[in-house]
């Protein structure tokens, strides 16, 4: 079963909660209206989606 955090996720710390294996995603609020903010929650949920295949054998 998928899990989405869904608090307070921001570029800051989308990282860490995505970092979390049991951790599958976030679902954004008023940061989506911030492009300058879910521009860099996109480019760390892609960093961590590498790394997570990276580690499981899987291709990028």
């Amino acid at each position: 079963m998928p899990i989405l955090y869904g608090g307070s996720v921001t570029s800051a710390n989308i990282g860490e909660f995505l970092a979390e294996y049991s951790i599958d995603g976030g679902l954004v609020g008023g940061a989506s209206l911030k492009p300058d903010e879910m521009a860099g929650m996109v480019a760390r949920a892609a960093v961590t989606a590498r790394a997570r295949a990276s580690a499981e054998g899987k291709p990028a």
